[in-house]
This record gives C-alpha cells, structure tokens and sequence, in this order.
C-alpha cells in the first residue's frame, strides 16, 4: 500500500503520514513510499524514535533523542524566569530614576512659577 509522507518545513522529521492521497493534496515536503520501506524504529532505552526523510534519496530512518526531562524543563523554564525578572528590575530601576528625575524637574518648575507670581518661598 502506497504512503504518503510530509516532513516538518525546513526539517527532515517527518511531520504526518497519509494513505490514499490524491495529487492535488501533495506538497514539496512530501514524498509517495511504499508501506513496506517505513523503518520499524530499535528499542533503544532512554532514547526516543523520530522517524526522518534522507532527502537526497527519498529513504526514511530514525534519528534516536534524549526526551527532555521534567527537571530539565523546569530548570530552563526557572532561567528564562530568572532572566525576565531580572529584565524587569533594570526595567524598574530606571523608570524609578525617571520619576524621581521628573519629580524634582516639576519641583523646580512651581518654584519658579511662585517666583513670577511673586510670592517666592
């Protein structure tokens, strides 16, 4: 039975895998296969199967990955965190030093609106 594979864009992971697939519906990224030529993926332990396209010879393999761990997402998760608020504080610091700025602009502002008015502090 005919299949018809279509990998990720700019990517040699295979996104899907369809059987009955009419013309009209194919798409550069794909390419037609026949059931028989789809690997079976190896047991290998702590590994994941991805199945991938060799593009330069229309064949299909599996590349085996690391999944990400939980602790491994959390901690990028917790640094990314760590780097925004960071960001943030600066952020804060300096609209602090702006404000405090304008406010002592303002301060001097009214005390030379009383001077003009002639009732000078």
């Amino acid at each position: 039975m005919g299949i018809y594979v279509i990998c990720k864009e700019n990517s040699n992971s295979v996104q899907a895998a369809f059987t009955n697939v009419q013309p009209e519906q194919m798409v550069p990224e794909g390419i037609q296969t026949e059931e028989e030529s789809i690997p079976r993926p190896e047991d290998v332990p702590g590994l994941s199967p991805v199945l991938m396209l060799n593009r330069e010879n229309n064949t299909l393999y599996y590349d085996y990955i690391a999944p990400d761990s939980v602790l491994s997402r959390l901690q990028k998760t917790n640094d990314e965190l760590n780097t925004t608020i960071g960001t943030l504080l600066l952020e804060s610091a300096n609209d602090k030093a702006t404000i405090a700025s304008l406010e002592d602009t303002v301060g001097s502002l009214l005390l030379e609106v009383a001077a003009l008015k002639g009732g000078a502090v």
